[in-house]
C-alpha cells in the first residue's frame, strides 16, 4: 500500500516538473453550455465575414457538422481540448487562411511553459508512411529511417487523418498539411489532438523489417530540438534573409533565385541587382524556388513577376459591399480598418456579381527583364502568394513546374487582410480573411494547388539524406 502511494506522489510530481506556471490556468475547464455557445458563434461568424466560406463546402452540410460536433460534447473541456473541435470546424471552409488559434492569455501562458512532447522528429513519405528523423529519446536502438506503425496503440494512418482534420488548406488540398506537420510540428499536433503525456508507447519498424514495441519517457518541450539533413553547400553571389541568388556550375549554366517569402528589406534593390547581372552572363536557364515559401507581400511578389512576365498582369480581389470594417465582433487594427476605404480611392475597381472587385496591377521590366526558360520548384508548404506565383509563372510565362502541388490553390484563395473573431467564453481567436483574391489565368477551380509538370517523390532516403531531387530534375531537363 505505501508503495502504490509512493508511486502516484512520484507521478504527481514528474507532471508537475512539466507543468509550471503561475499565470493563466491552462487546465482550466468550460462548461458544456459556454463550449457549445462558442460553437455557435464560431458558425454564425464565421459565415458573416468570410468573404466565400461555402466554395468547397454547402451551408446545410457545414450545419451538419457543426450538430455533429455538438453532440460528442457531453462533458466541460479545456481550452486546447475546446480548440480542436473549433479548428475541425473552421477547417471545413477549406480556406488556409482561416484558422483558429488559441486565447491571449493561453497563449502567453503556454509560450514558457514546459510541456511533456513525444522526443521523435518525423516526416511524412511513401504513400503516408511516418518516418523517424530525429531520435531525442535516450534509446540508441531507434534510429533515423525507422518507420512508425503506432502511437499509444493508434495506427498511424488515424493519427495522420485525425491531425489533418485539424489542419486548414485551400479546398481540397493535403499537400499542405503534409508539409505543415512535418518535422518537430508533427509531435505537437499529435499531443494537441491527444493531449500531453509523461510517455508515449511507440511501435516501430526498423530497416531490417524487425518490430519492436518502445516506452519512451517524454522530453520538454522546452529543449525540443530539431537536426535538418545536411545539404551541399552553396555559394550565393546576393542574399537577403528572404532571397538567395547563386549560378550552378554545370555544361550550361543556370541561375538560381531561392526565395523563402515575399517581405523583407532590400527586396527592389536584390532583384535588380540580380536580374542585370543574370542578364549581363546571358543566362538562358533560371530556377525559382517557391518550396517552403508561405507567401507575404502582394506589391512584392508583382514586382519580381514583373521581370519574368512580359506583359501588365492584374490580381483582382473582392468581397461584398459592407460596413463590415466598422463591426466591432471584426477585430482589426485601424490600419486594417481603414484600408477597404482606400482601396476604393486609390485602386480601379468594378462591380462585379453584387461584389465590388479591385485590381492590382503590375507593368513589365523592360530594363533587364528575363526572356530565357524558368523552372520553378514548388512544394505543398509554397503558399499564398507563393502560388499566386508559381501559377503566374507557368500560365503567363511558360515555365516548367517541377514538385508537389502546391498548398496554394491554383486558380485563388482568400487573403490581402484579415481580422479575427474572439469567441466570447473561451477566447479563441479565429483569423478570418476579408477578401477573395482571383488569379488571372485561365484555369478552373478544381479545389486543388497547382499541379507541377514534372511531379517529384522524395522517398525515405532522399530525405535523410538530403538529396535535392526536384534541382537533379531540372538538371536533367537543361540537358
Amino acid at each position: 500500500m505505501v508503495k502504490n502511494y509512493l508511486c502516484i506522489l512520484c507521478f504527481i510530481i514528474y507532471l508537475g516538473g512539466f507543468c509550471q506556471n503561475k499565470g493563466f490556468d491552462v487546465q482550466k475547464k468550460y462548461s458544456v453550455a459556454q463550449i457549445l455557445k462558442d460553437i455557435d458563434y464560431t458558425e454564425k461568424y464565421l459565415i458573416k465575414f468570410h468573404p466565400d466560406p461555402f466554395k468547397y463546402i454547402s451551408k446545410d452540410s457545414l450545419h451538419a457538422f457543426v450538430l455533429k460536433t455538438k453532440a460528442e460534447i457531453d462533458t466541460p473541456l479545456t481550452e486546447m481540448q475546446m480548440r480542436f473541435y473549433i479548428k475541425r470546424i473552421v477547417s471545413k471552409i477549406g480556406c488556409g487562411h482561416t484558422d483558429a488559434g488559441a486565447s491571449k492569455k493561453y497563449t502567453k501562458a503556454v509560450a514558457k511553459l514546459n510541456r511533456p512532447i513525444l522526443p521523435l522528429n518525423t516526416f511524412v513519405a511513401d504513400s503516408n508512411k511516418l518516418y523517424i528523423l530525429n531520435n531525442l529519446s535516450k534509446d540508441t536502438t531507434i534510429k533515423p529511417g525507422d518507420e512508425i506503425l503506432s502511437i499509444d496503440n493508434r495506427e498511424v494512418k488515424d493519427i495522420l487523418k485525425t491531425i489533418y482534420s485539424v489542419s486548414t488548406s485551400d479546398g481540397y488540398n493535403e499537400t499542405y498539411k503534409k508539409q505543415g506537420t512535418r518535422y518537430h510540428w508533427f509531435k505537437y499536433y499529435y499531443s494537441f489532438c491527444y493531449g500531453f503525456k509523461p510517455e508515449y508507447i511507440v511501435t516501430l519498424k526498423h530497416k531490417d523489417n524487425s518490430i519492436s514495441n518502445y516506452k519512451l519517457a517524454a522530453i520538454s518541450s522546452l529543449k525540443d530540438t530539431l537536426i535538418l539533413p545536411k545539404k551541399d553547400s552553396v555559394h550565393y553571389l546576393r542574399k537577403t534573409k528572404a532571397c538567395r541568388y547563386s549560378i550552378l556550375k554545370n555544361d550550361k549554366p543556370i541561375a538560381v533565385i531561392d526565395i523563402d517569402g515575399f517581405k523583407g528589406r532590400h527586396w527592389n534593390s536584390f532583384f535588380r541587382k540580380t536580374f542585370k547581372d543574370i542578364k549581363k552572363k546571358n543566362i538562358d536557364h533560371l530556377v525559382i524556388d517557391l518550396r517552403d515559401n508561405g507567401g507575404g507581400r502582394i506589391n512584392a511578389g508583382l514586382k519580381f513577376l514583373s521581370y519574368l512576365i512580359d506583359k501588365k498582369m492584374l490580381l483582382p480581389f473582392d468581397r461584398a459591399p459592407n460596413l463590415m470594417p466598422f463591426n466591432p465582433k471584426y477585430k482589426m487594427g485601424f490600419a486594417s480598418r481603414i484600408t477597404p476605404f482606400l482601396f476604393c480611392t486609390v485602386m480601379p475597381q468594378w462591380p462585379k456579381n453584387g461584389r465590388l472587385r479591385h485590381y492590382f496591377i503590375a507593368f513589365p521590366k523592360k530594363k533587364n527583364a528575363y526572356k530565357g526558360q524558368v523552372y520553378v520548384l514548388i512544394n505543398g508548404k509554397s503558399f499564398s502568394m507563393s502560388g499566386v506565383a508559381s501559377s503566374y509563372l507557368k500560365y503567363k510565362a511558360n515555365a516548367t513546374v517541377i514538385g508537389e502541388e502546391t498548398g496554394g490553390n491554383v486558380a485563388g484563395s482568400n487573403a490581402v487582410i484579415s481580422g479575427k473573431i474572439i469567441l466570447p467564453n473561451s477566447g479563441i481567436q479565429i483569423f478570418i480573411p476579408m477578401y477573395h483574391l482571383y488569379h488571372d489565368i485561365n484555369v478552373k477551380n478544381d479545389g486543388h494547388g497547382l499541379m507541377p509538370d514534372h511531379y517529384i517523390n522524395y522517398s525515405k532516403d532522399d530525405i535523410l539524406n538530403g538529396v535535392d531531387i526536384d534541382l537533379i530534375k531540372v538538371l536533367e531537363l537543361v540537358k
